[in-house]
C-alpha cells in the first residue's frame, strides 16, 4: 500500500544571481512497512528529499501526498501537528535529555503520542532492557542511538525517516543500530526511510534509491534482505 507520493518535486535556493536545484523534478514513491534506503555522495540532495519529505523543509514546487493530502499545501502550525502525530526522526546527533534515564527518555516519546506503546516493550526491542535505568553518559554512543530510536518509536509514529543514524559510529555499533531499525520495522511495521552515504547500508533495504544532482538517477528492489550484521560496512 502506498503511503507517501512525491509527484515532480523541485526544491532551489537563490544565492545572488545564481540559482541552485536541490531537487530537480523528483518523483517518488514510498510503500507503507517497508525499508528505503536513499544513497549518494555529499550534496546529492538526499538530505533535501529528507527534509522536504517529513515536511521539515517547504518544496518550491510539486506534491508531497501523504495517504493521497497534499501536505506541501499545509501551512507552519498543521505541518507541525502533522510531524507530531505522523512522523519520528532520528538523526546522527541523538538529542536525548541528558538528567532522564533511558526509561525516561523513551517515555517522553510515548508521551507525545496519542497510541501509547509499551516503553519497556520498545526498551526490550532495541536490545536496552538491562540499561534501562541507566543515564546517558553512562552509555556508549549505539546504546545513545539506541535510545533515540525506541524514543522516537515510542511516539508510535507510522514513518521513520533517519538521517545518517550511523554516520558517527563503528562498524560493530553502526551494525547493532541497524538490527535494532531492522526488528522495529519486523515487529510494528514502521516504514522506515534511511539517508545514507555508506553503499553497504543498502542491503538491509527493500528498495534502494540513488541520489546524484538532485535527482533520483535509480530505484531499485533488493530480491531479498540481509542481516545487518552481514552487511560490507563503507
Amino acid at each position: 500500500m502506498e503511503l507517501i507520493k512525491l509527484e515532480k518535486v523541485t526544491k532551489k535556493y537563490k544565492l545572488g544571481e545564481e540559482i541552485t536545484f536541490a531537487l530537480d523534478n523528483v518523483s517518488l514513491k514510498v510503500n507503507e512497512g517497508e525499508i528505503l534506503v536513499i544513497l549518494g555522495p555529499s550534496g546529492s540532495g538526499k538530505t533535501t528529499l529528507l527534509n522536504c519529505m517529513s515536511g521539515l523543509e517547504k518544496v518550491t514546487t510539486g506534491k508531497i501526498l501523504y495517504e493521497n493530502k497534499d501536505i506541501a499545501k499545509y501551512s507552519d502550525s498543521k505541518i507541525t501537528k502533522f510531524r507530531k502525530k505522523n512522523i519520528g526522526f532520528i538523526f546522527q546527533t541523538y538529542n536525548l535529555l541528558e538528567n532522564l534515564t533511558v526509561y525516561e527518555n523513551v517515555l517522553v516519546g510515548a508521551n507525545l503520542g496519542k497510541n501509547k506503546t509499551s516503553v519497556m516493550d520498545i526498551i526490550e526491542t532495541v536490545g536496552l532492557k538491562r540499561h534501562k535505568d541507566k543515564y546517558m553518559h553512562q552509555l556508549s554512543g549505539g546504546e545513545q542511538q539506541r535510545v533515540s530510536i525506541a524514543r522516537a518509536i515510542a511516539k508510535n509514529s507510522k514513518v521513520m525517516f533517519c538521517d545518517e543514524p550511523t554516520g558517527a559510529l563503528d562498524e560493530k555499533t553502526g551494525k547493532k543500530v541497524l538490527e535494532a531499525l531492522v526488528e522495529i520495522n519486523k515487529k510494528y511495521r514502521t516504514t522506515m526511510i534511511i539517508i545514507t552515504h555508506n553503499p553497504g547500508i543498502q542491503y538491509i533495504g527493500d528498495r534502494v534509491v540513488r541520489m546524484n544532482s538532485g535527482k533520483i538517477i535509480s530505484d531499485t528492489i533488493n530480491k531479498e534482505r540481509m542481516e545487518a550484521k552481514d552487511i560490507p560496512w563503507g
